[in-house]
């Protein structure tokens, strides 16, 4: 408390001789003015060093990590042939329906001749296309 005292009475004192000194003199408070914003600069200059430096260690020890997302592709991409699908899509084919497979698509044909193979319909959305007169198996 008594620390806080002094040094806001000490940063008052700076200011106020820092003023007395722009209408004293006011070519040295010029003078004082640029080494204060020379300093300034340096210290910014060295923040943004300190910022760049902890930046690049940051994205290298990322790169560290980068086989290990690649194993990770490896094994659950589907894009890689002989990998595990463990999508929504790939096991929603997978189950079973009394010992039979389920179909794993949908085929839709419009009165007009237009047909359309899309993912397993649900019974809710197959019994919405019937009622719309369209023919789903």
């Amino acid at each position: 408390m008594v620390i806080g005292k002094i040094t806001s009475y000490l940063a008052l004192g700076l200011v106020g001789a820092f003023l007395l000194n722009t209408i004293i003199r006011p070519q040295s408070a010029l003078g004082t003015g640029a080494a204060l914003q020379e300093t300034g600069s340096g210290i910014g200059a060295i923040g943004k060093g300190i910022g760049d430096s902890l930046r690049s260690i940051g994205s290298s020890s990322a790169k560290l990590l980068d086989p290990l997302f690649s194993l990770r592709d490896l094994i659950y991409s589907s894009d890689v042939a002989g990998g595990a699908n463990v999508s929504a899509v790939a096991q929603v084919q997978g189950e079973t329906n009394q010992g039979n497979l389920t179909p794993s698509s949908s085929t839709i044909t419009w009165s007009s001749g237009t047909t359309a193979s899309v993912p397993s319909l649900s019974p809710a959305a197959k019994s919405y296309y019937r009622a719309l007169g369209v023919s789903v198996t």
